[in-house]
């Protein structure tokens, strides 16, 4: 952040933009908050670092970044466009690139992706975002909690960690439901259990294609190790990676339950399918002598016998009973009732 030059464009700046979300001035392991004036002043120093949180979406956003970040050009326009292709980008003294969030306030039914856009180098963080990201709330509650930090790495892997969190807060939430289902599905199956599975799995798949990049981009970055990043900081950042990895193979674990799940409900279907078929089928033959002699007798030619006896018709009763009698002896030989 550097102090802007005395134009009519910089004075217009001195106003607080509706992008400006919040910023953070680090000293000495302890934060304190800044307001737009002191971000716009702000010159750094060698033993402190910044955070500065914005919406992209503000052109006095842009303006700033544009001409009073002290950013690259190149990389300005990186942070300013509207790519949510994961990815990481290093120059000699800093790190950009683009991290996958969930967004906020969406229900509990999707799991709908956001972009954060963000700058690191030695003296700050800078994060840029269109909508409101799980992570960068969680890491401004934590700042105002009283959380401290040592350097910008630091308060980087601690964006990371809260970026896993929010992964994490919403596979609990996914994993509470299948357990219901589980016992459901064991139990007794309710009617709604396969579409919510099938939903569960969507979510899950999403929430893994969140975190394969994230998993991609530490990697890449604790291969790296940049000169200028603290071997404490790498440490810190190794142990986000191990949380990520973690979170990776419980989805993948998770995925596959609810997979299970939805087979051992395609099971049971199938059984319960089978076995209404078999009652059916067996219906069927017990009625089938009866028919035979009822469509027999039934027939409107000369000659059937009985026709002018009163007991004809009892007699024509028992035999279609003793033929049904019959017919679930032979089943029962069979084995097949």
């Amino acid at each position: 952040m550097h102090n802007p030059p005395d134009t009519p464009q910089a004075l217009h700046l001195l106003y607080e933009p509706a992008g400006f979300i919040c910023a953070f001035h680090f000293a000495g392991g302890h934060a304190r908050q800044m307001k737009w004036n002191e971000v716009i002043d702000y010159r750094p120093h060698a033993d402190a670092f910044t955070w500065l949180h914005v919406k992209t979406a503000d052109v006095k956003i842009q303006q700033w970044m544009a001409h009073h970040s002290g950013v690259p050009e190149h990389i300005n326009e990186f942070l300013l466009s509207s790519d949510t292709h994961p990815g990481l980008h290093m120059s000699a003294d800093s790190v950009y690139g683009t991290l996958t969030d969930i967004k906020m306030e969406i229900g509990d039914t999707g799991t709908e992706k956001g972009a954060l856009h963000f700058y690191l180098d030695s003296r700050r963080l800078l994060t840029l975002r269109t909508q409101p990201l799980c992570s960068t709330n969680l890491l401004r509650q934590k700042v105002l909690d009283g959380v401290g930090f040592q350097n910008s790495m630091d308060l980087f892997a601690k964006l990371l960690r809260c970026l896993a969190d929010g992964f994490n807060e919403r596979l609990d939430s996914l994993n509470d439901k299948v357990d219901d289902i589980e016992f459901s599905v064991l139990s007794d199956r309710r009617p709604e259990d396969r579409s919510e599975l099938s939903s569960i799995r969507r979510q899950l798949a999403e929430l893994r294609r969140f975190i394969a990049p994230e998993r991609r981009i530490l990697n890449q970055f604790n291969r790296l190790r940049p000169a200028w990043v603290p071997s404490t900081a790498m440490d810190d950042l190794t142990h986000a990676l191990d949380e990520l990895n973690e979170l990776h193979t419980t989805v993948e674990a998770l995925y596959e339950r609810a997979k299970l799940l939805q087979e051992e409900i395609a099971s049971q279907m199938s059984e319960q399918m089978n076995r209404n078929l078999m009652a059916l089928s067996i219906l069927t033959a017990l009625l089938m002598p009866a028919t035979l002699v009822s469509g027999i007798f039934g027939m409107n030619v000369a000659g059937l016998p009985g026709l002018h006896d009163e007991v004809s018709f009892w007699v024509v009763m028992g035999i279609m009973g003793a033929l049904g009698l019959a017919t679930v002896a032979f089943l029962k030989w069979l084995k097949i009732w």
